[in-house]
């Protein structure tokens, strides 16, 4: 006599249970993976790159002017508004408050330097630059922000990373405990 296995089959709504339940519990358990920031013990890569300067931008109908700070050197970049072409041979002077009085002196076309020991420190540097180039004289203003660099804060495990990992740990054994009660009454519905 020949035993046919019988292969449970399963109605279509119990399959779709079955899909909802899972979904649920891989999402429930992907959210208290999802975070980062934290050091879990190997060696971190370094991290490569150059920090960009300080900067400042003024801009008028004849000139466009961006300041750079590196240290105490504040390095000018003057070119024509209309062209873009580099401002050749002008007078620059620098003034910010009362802290900073000067004349820059051209480096290269285009490319000014005035020693600003008095803008290093962290703040708001309110700068105006008085452009006397061949026939054409203006005015231009900005504001150099120098901010302080923020220190890393190290990673603090918070109740809302523990709840989540309670409420997705309490989720699974609730659906683990469902498809173990759904198995024992089919199994009893459908003995072998």
């Amino acid at each position: 006599m020949i035993h046919a296995f019988r292969h449970p089959i399963f109605p279509a709504r119990e399959i779709v249970k079955r899909v909802v339940l899972s979904a649920l519990l891989a999402s429930a358990s992907w959210a208290a993976w999802a975070h980062g920031g934290e050091d879990h013990g190997g060696d971190a890569p370094q991290v490569t790159g150059t920090s960009m300067a300080p900067r400042a931008y003024a801009q008028t109908e004849d000139f466009e002017l961006v300041a750079q700070l590196h240290g105490t050197t504040l390095t000018l970049h003057l070119d024509r508004f209309a062209t873009n072409t580099p401002v050749v041979d002008a007078q620059i002077e620098v003034e910010s408050g009362s802290v900073l009085k000067a004349v820059a002196q051209q480096l290269a076309p285009g490319v000014y330097t005035v020693k600003a020991d008095a803008l290093a420190v962290p703040g708001a540097h309110p700068l105006s630059f008085s452009v006397q180039a061949g026939d054409t004289a203006d005015l231009l203003a900005a504001t150099l922000d120098i901010t302080v660099p923020v220190e890393k804060v190290a990673h603090v495990h918070g109740w809302s990373e523990w709840a989540t990992w309670t409420l997705s740990a309490v989720v699974l054994i609730a659906g683990l405990g469902l498809v173990a009660v759904r198995r024992r009454q089919w199994a009893r519905k459908h003995p072998r």
